[in-house]
This record gives structure tokens, sequence and C-alpha cells, in this order.
């Protein structure tokens, strides 16, 4: 099933970007360690990090849009019964190239977000064991030392939606990852019906049951029927069991 399919790719995204926002906890730990709080040190050092995991993530993301461009288009061109061998259409292509661009800057304003945050939490301290230093005459390292045993909550790491709820920093991931292949599957289905002539797809769900299940839309907004771009939110959220295939009974002779 391509839903499962877009799900593994989904959480092996969330293990990767776990084990980099590891990467920045040790960092932070490194620099309360060191007692120099060097903000702007572990600041760079973070950034390194970052292009590093964002370098091998974008050749990831690159790999996944085309597999999963390629098992939609296969997948539709069997439906048709077509025997076209043409690639896909240069505005394709670049749609693509413009949702892999997508899932990439996301990646990239999250991981600014969690460096600013571990950044931020570095100054935190530094701020607490000067004034603790300061006001009881005792040497920083005292201080410091004072701080950590009373406060050994790890450093965590969040995204903060429009509606100020708050995910984990490696939720959020995973939800744009499969949020993002999803629609490339959708959106290439809707691209190959659209080069064979075909006006109309359907919601297909892993539950025959499901609300959405049947659902027909169209290709244009001519008709009464909802179009895609009505129903995405809804229909097609980070977490649904539900695809887009060709209408059966609509296939032109």
């Amino acid at each position: 099933m391509i839903c499962n399919h877009l799900s593994d790719l989904a959480d092996q995204a969330a293990a990767r970007y776990a084990m980099f926002t590891d990467g920045l906890r040790a960092i932070y730990r490194n620099a309360l360690n060191s007692q120099a709080l060097d903000d702007t040190a572990s600041a760079q050092e973070a950034a390194q990090l970052a292009l590093a995991f964002l370098r091998t993530e974008n050749g990831l993301i690159s790999t996944a849009v085309e597999e999963i461009a390629e098992i939609a288009r296969t997948a539709t061109l069997e439906e048709i019964a077509s025997i076209d061998a043409d690639n896909l259409s240069d505005e394709a292509l670049e749609h693509l190239s413009v949702s892999g661009s997508y899932l990439s800057d996301e990646l990239l304003a999250q991981a600014s977000r969690d460096i600013a945050t571990m950044r931020k939490s570095i100054q935190r301290v530094k701020l607490e064991v000067s004034l603790a230093a300061n006001s009881s005459g005792r040497s920083r390292r005292a201080a410091m030392i004072e701080y950590m045993v009373g406060n050994k909550a790890d450093l965590s790491f969040f995204f903060h939606d429009k509606a100020s709820r708050k995910w984990e920093s490696k939720l959020f991931v995973r939800s744009v990852w499969r949020q993002t292949v999803l629609s490339v599957y959708n959106e290439i289905v809707l691209f190959t019906l659209a080069d064979h002539g075909l006006e109309r797809a359907v919601v297909a769900h892993h539950s025959p049951d499901a609300q959405h299940d049947g659902l027909v839309i169209a290709l244009s907004s001519s008709t009464e029927l909802p179009t895609y771009s009505e129903i995405r939110e809804t229909v097609f959220h980070p977490n649904a069991n539900a695809w887009l295939k060709m209408e059966v009974s609509h296939v032109r002779a």
C-alpha cells in the first residue's frame, strides 16, 4: 500500500532529524561542561552540523520525490491501461522540483529554529550562573556546578504552529515529510490523468467505510464536483491513509 510506504519514509526522516537534535544536545552539554558557555562558538558548531544534515537530507528528498512520482505515474498508467512510455512533462518535473525545495526549506527553517533554541538556552544558563556568582561572591565554577546539579533536564526542541500548538521537532519533520510525499503522489496522479484527457479522479482509502472513500473530484473547477485544492487540507492531511486514483467509471473509450 502506498500510504504505508509514505509513512515509512516519514518515520525514517523523523529518526534522522532526532539524530540531528541529539547532536545539538551534545553541543549544549559540552558548552555547559566547558564552563566557558560560549554561545557563539556553539552556534557555529551547530551550523556546521546542520549543513551536513541538510546536505544528506536534500539528496534523500530528491530520491524520495522521484521514487514516489514514478510509483504514482506507473500505477495510474496501469489503471488507464496505457502503454505511454513518455517521461513526465516539463511542467510536472518543475512541480516536483518545487515540492522538493519546499521540503528542504521547511527542514532548514526548523533546524535554524532549533539552533536558536540551543543558543538561547546557553545564554540563559550564562546569565543565571553570572547572577548567582556575582550576588553570592562565589566563583563562576562553583555557581556552574550548583546550576548543573539543580537542572538535570535535557534540552527540548519544538515547533509552534499557527494555533500555538507545540510539536516536538522530530514529529513536525515527520508531518511535513509525509504531507509532501503524499502530495507528490496525488499530484503526479492528477498530471497523468490530465495528460490522458481524463477529467476526474477518485479518493481511495485503506478503510472502505471511511468518510471520503469513493469521493469523486474534478480536475477543473468548471463542474459542481469538488477539486483537489478544495479537499486537500481535510482529506489529505499528513496522517491520511487516503490517496487519489483514476475514476474507473470515467474512462474514455
